[in-house]
């Protein structure tokens, strides 16, 4: 389980501007992948591209997982994600079409932070103590507890008995 954020940008869609030869990991692309037409993305390992390489030729179609980039240079790619091509992708031309559509590594990502996020949250323990004794910096008190613990102040308060509260009147 792997705890990343791959991005995921709407319909960026773009052209090799060099080779990408078969053993290679890095390439150019004619325009960046952006946030908002003008913002480029850059991919870093926890926060990798996915991107299809010639995503209407069944045949040389190439899922990849960019995780360095910076404007149009992409590099540190993972070649062939879903081994279709053996280990052996193919050459893609300048000019092949790149797109970055929503794929199974981005359903597979954010469930894998969900899972993560659960795991941790199954850690967490309250604490149910009325008087809110244990005093703890780490675990919080259940809503009862505090329920509880501020109907005894209110109660306190009411039949005049002193809470410690310093009240300065000026």
């Amino acid at each position: 389980m792997a705890n990343i954020e791959s991005q995921i940008v709407n319909f960026y869609e773009s052209t090799l501007a060099s080779l990408l030869a078969s053993g290679s990991t890095s390439t150019t692309v004619a325009t960046a992948p952006t946030t908002n037409g003008t913002t480029a993305i850059n991919a870093t390992s926890g926060s990798p591209i996915y991107l299809v390489i010639d995503p209407d030729n069944s045949s040389n179609r190439e899922v990849v997982s960019v995780t360095t980039s910076s404007g149009t240079t992409l590099s540190a790619i993972t070649r062939d994600l879903e081994n279709r091509h053996g280990g052996s992708p193919p050459d893609h031309q300048i000019g092949t079409t790149i797109r970055l559509a929503v794929l199974a590594e981005h359903m597979a990502d954010i469930n894998d932070r969900v899972d993560t996020h659960a795991a941790l949250s199954t850690h967490l323990t309250l604490i149910d103590e009325d008087d809110m004794a244990s005093n703890s910096a780490t675990q919080p008190p259940s809503q009862q507890s505090v329920k509880a613990y501020v109907d005894t102040q209110n109660a306190a308060q009411s039949t005049g008995v002193s809470l410690g509260l310093v009240i300065a009147l000026s």
